[in-house]
């Protein structure tokens, strides 16, 4: 042991049986032509506060588009970080912990407060994305962004984020599957606002800021997103064909809903298949480990009594569940389900001995109606 630490990790497979953030501040990190803008973090809270730092639509439009979309989606005001890099630097450089001006820097720069971390590129002329659908560096950075969410989390920086699903040839049959990665910390933003194979990963994070971390990018009630049209590669979601397969491999995309103006987001899936599949699971079990952490760092080097055993007393137990239970249901109310928060401390502990105390926290999540089903039929008036 070094220092007093809280380690927060999260347990899995609890969820397959019955399948059904901290919410809100967000950082884009993305290319740049600007030299002065290159690994630079910046803090801005709006598209007007964004240009007068450089980022404007002549001198950087790839960085325009997705602050404009980002804004538009939430429809005023927001804390946004935000950090360009060169066009030399591809998405999985960015997402590699090592890489000092990559992401680590804007995570540090906002002194933890980012909950949601977008990523898209603009690559220099000549670039070789590869000859399947996605470019080859978007798979790359699904499994950097694996190492570097976990070692946030050890840093007690529970974030998620979301790549920008690059096209490199919409004609090719070899689609990599973002569902077969395991990694829910990752989602790949595919389609956009542009028929250029690039994906609107700053509207997509607009979504998700704009309301609470429980809430699923793709609700109807919401209403459409603030785009008129929406593209994979070159073809319009519209018009393409294989558009519920490519949403099928696990990718974050787009979609209109028969009788309604507009588009929409599908459902929010995570480059997984386990608890942490959706983006909304994700940022609950998120704002709960800020929760968390907050309340146990207050416990460190605390005293408690214990028996003969060594072990921690009953007493002490039921304080240091009832405060974080108190706390989860307080800051999460309507954001779980009713009475779901579960909290075990294992009483044989022998705290004595060891100077370390194990609790398992549980969530339960809301359940979301993905698929509705209605059975209908003709009902004839019996006979007389």
């Amino acid at each position: 042991m070094s220092l007093p630490k809280v380690r927060i990790g999260y347990s899995n497979k609890n969820l397959l049986a019955a399948v059904a953030a901290i919410d809100g501040i967000a950082g884009l990190v993305g290319t740049v032509a600007t030299a002065g803008l290159i690994g630079v973090p910046k803090q801005v809270f709006s598209l007007a506060d964004a240009e007068s730092k450089g980022f404007t639509q002549a001198a950087e439009p790839t960085f325009h588009r997705h602050l404009k979309e980002f804004y538009d989606e939430i429809g005023g005001e927001q804390e946004l970080w935000i950090m360009g890099v060169a066009e030399t630097m591809t998405m999985t450089q960015v997402l590699t912990s090592t890489e000092l001006e990559g992401a680590i820097k804007l995570v540090k720069a906002a002194n933890g407060a980012i909950r949601m971390l977008g990523t898209f590129r603009k690559p220099q002329a000549g670039y070789d994305a590869g000859a399947d659908f996605l470019d080859a560096d978007v798979e790359d950075a699904i499994l950097a962004a694996k190492a570097f969410c976990e070692g946030r989390l050890a840093e007690l920086i529970p974030l998620r984020v979301l790549i920008e699903g690059r096209v490199a040839d919409e004609d090719s049959i070899t689609v990599f599957k973002p569902s077969t990665a395991s990694n829910g910390f990752a989602g790949v933003v595919l389609g956009g606002t542009l028929a250029d194979g690039s994906a609107s990963v700053g509207l997509v994070i607009g979504r998700a800021c704009k309301y609470a971390a429980h809430i699923k990018l793709g609700k109807v009630k919401n209403g459409p997103l603030t785009i008129a049209e929406a593209f994979i590669g070159t073809k319009k979601v519209s018009e393409l064909d294989s558009l519920a397969t490519l949403h099928g491999y696990g990718f974050i995309s787009f979609m209109k809903h028969p009788n309604k103006a507009g588009i929409y987001i599908g459902i929010d899936r995570m480059a997984s298949t386990d608890d942490f599949r959706i983006l909304a699971h994700g940022r609950v079990i998120d704002k709960a480990a800020v929760l968390a952490a907050a309340i146990y760092i207050e416990e460190l080097e605390s005293e408690v009594d214990v028996n003969a055993d060594g072990q921690i007393n009953e007493l002490d137990i039921e304080h240091l569940k009832g405060g974080i239970m108190q706390t989860i249901n307080q800051e999460m109310d309507g954001q779980i389900s009713k009475n779901g928060v579960t909290v075990l401390i294992d009483p044989k502990q022998n705290i004595i001995s060891t100077g370390k105390l194990k609790v398992k926290v549980k969530i339960r999540p809301k359940g979301y109606t993905s698929e509705i089903d209605v059975e209908l039929g003709l009902d004839a008036p019996s006979a007389e």
